[in-house]
């Protein structure tokens, strides 16, 4: 049984269980319209009224529940195909993972470079024990991506199935007029990005965006809006100054947008004007909309629609509608993309 959970740990809770005064209720038939989920004597309670500002919250929990049956599927695979293999005729499954799947993998000089040069961590901070560490951490991601790859390569050998769907990410209808925009207007997919210019997360967010256009061109329009958190001190005044930087142009919104992100702790009206002048904008227009906070009111109003939305941290994406929160891999917004590019017929 080694193998199975080598590959449950290659394939992060804490539980705080309180008890309490339980609600009492009587589950009965349902009623004839699947959209009522409950009733208060004639008062009937809609899905609607129920999934109200927890629908991210119920696809992430979803969301969890598919990984855990795909990873179940794939445990079930690996030994199907593995059963059916020539070579596994007197091995065990440890063996035959060994010798077939995982053999030759090796953890380099330059694969340990890169991923504390990815990390950003210090020279100063990697002891022998933290190098062993991360050794260890990238042995099992080769082994992770290894056995993902052999199981895909056999899968195409078999006729694969699977009848349990996925969780469809909720759909929100968010307005992209009068804000700073990158792409054709046109543009078969729209992604809004809310973000906070002192998050870090969102420093990362931005990062996937600017990797979105150059894969995905004239095909996406990319929107940006702000929702400066109220625990980062500079915040709300960065994002008045991107509105400041915008007024001169969406050519000119861009590449301050990079270096408020670049400057992350340099939110001060002083440094702000500065970092406008290296920019190439227009220093004394942009000085008197930022020191008369012309985009008070606006950015006043992004942030009641961010709660409004159920926002609850950034950055927040919304493809076509559809919902990614936090800066999670290219991979999944390339996905996304892709879904919505497949689902129009006019995509060449």
């Amino acid at each position: 049984m080694k193998f199975f959970l080598l590959f449950l740990v290659l394939i992060a809770s804490c539980n705080n269980n309180s008890s309490g005064p339980s609600i009492q209720y009587n589950i009965v038939q349902s009623p004839k319209d699947a959209n009522i989920v409950a009733s208060i004597g004639s008062h009937n309670i809609t899905k609607g009224e129920l999934y109200k500002n927890i629908e991210v919250e119920l696809f992430e929990l979803e969301e969890k529940i598919f990984k855990l049956k795909m990873d179940r599927l794939k445990i079930l695979m690996l030994e199907k195909f593995m059963s059916e293999h020539p070579g596994k005729k007197g091995l065990t499954n440890d063996q035959f993972l060994e010798q077939y799947i995982i053999k030759d993998l090796k953890v380099t000089d330059s694969d340990f470079k890169a991923f504390v040069k990815k990390r950003g961590i210090p020279d100063a901070h990697i002891s022998d024990d933290i190098k062993n560490r991360i050794e260890k951490f990238l042995e099992q991601e080769q082994k992770k991506k290894a056995i993902e790859n052999w199981i895909a390569s056999n899968q195409k050998k078999h006729k694969l199935k699977i009848f349990f769907p996925r969780p469809t990410r909720p759909e929100f209808t968010v307005t992209t007029n009068d804000v700073p925009s990158f792409g054709n207007k046109d543009a078969i997919v729209t992604i809004v990005e809310y973000s906070d210019f002192q998050c870090p997360f969102s420093k990362q967010g931005a990062e996937i965006i600017g990797k979105i256009k150059s894969s995905f061109g004239k095909k996406v329009r990319v929107i940006h809006k702000n929702f400066p958190l109220p625990f980062h001190k500079f915040a709300k005044n960065m994002a008045e100054a991107s509105l400041c930087a915008w007024e001169q142009g969406n050519q000119q919104f861009w590449p301050y947008y990079k270096k408020l992100f670049k400057n992350q702790t340099m939110g001060d009206n002083d440094s702000l004007i500065k970092l406008a002048g290296k920019s190439g904008l227009k220093r004394d227009q942009f000085s008197n909309c930022l020191k008369n906070r012309k985009y008070k009111q606006k950015i006043d109003d992004q942030i009641k629609e961010a709660n409004d939305l159920g926002i609850k941290s950034t950055p927040t994406f919304y493809v076509n509608g559809k919902i990614i929160n936090g800066a999670q891999k290219f991979e999944i917004f390339r996905d996304l993309i892709n879904e919505e590019l497949s689902l129009n017929k006019n995509t060449f």
